[in-house]
């Protein structure tokens, strides 16, 4: 699964006129992206963390968590232990 559909995906939907279009009929405009059931769940249900893990962009990410009022104390709670440096899962210690 290559993370460029996922980036597209999120960045897209940052812009008010095509965030509307999600919000409006979201399985008509996710249609229009190759995303796996997975990729799909995460999006309409604001993992943040599983997106992270699919390689979405931190910066992306954050546009994101912003449109989808999660705090920041949640967003930081769903990336603990993750690395900027180790993405898909992986940690970062000491």
């Amino acid at each position: 699964m290559l993370p460029y559909s996922i980036n597209k995906l999120v960045h897209e939907i940052q812009f008010p006129d095509e965030r509307a279009k999600f919000e409006e009929a979201p399985e008509a405009f996710l249609a229009g992206y190759d995303l796996s059931e997975e990729e799909v769940a995460a999006v309409q249900s604001g993992d943040v963390r599983a997106l992270w893990n699919m390689g979405v962009n931190p910066y992306l990410l954050r546009v994101y968590q912003i449109w989808k009022k999660i705090s920041d104390d949640d967003y930081r709670a769903a990336l603990e232990g993750l690395s900027f440096y180790e993405p898909r899962g992986g940690s970062r210690s000491g």
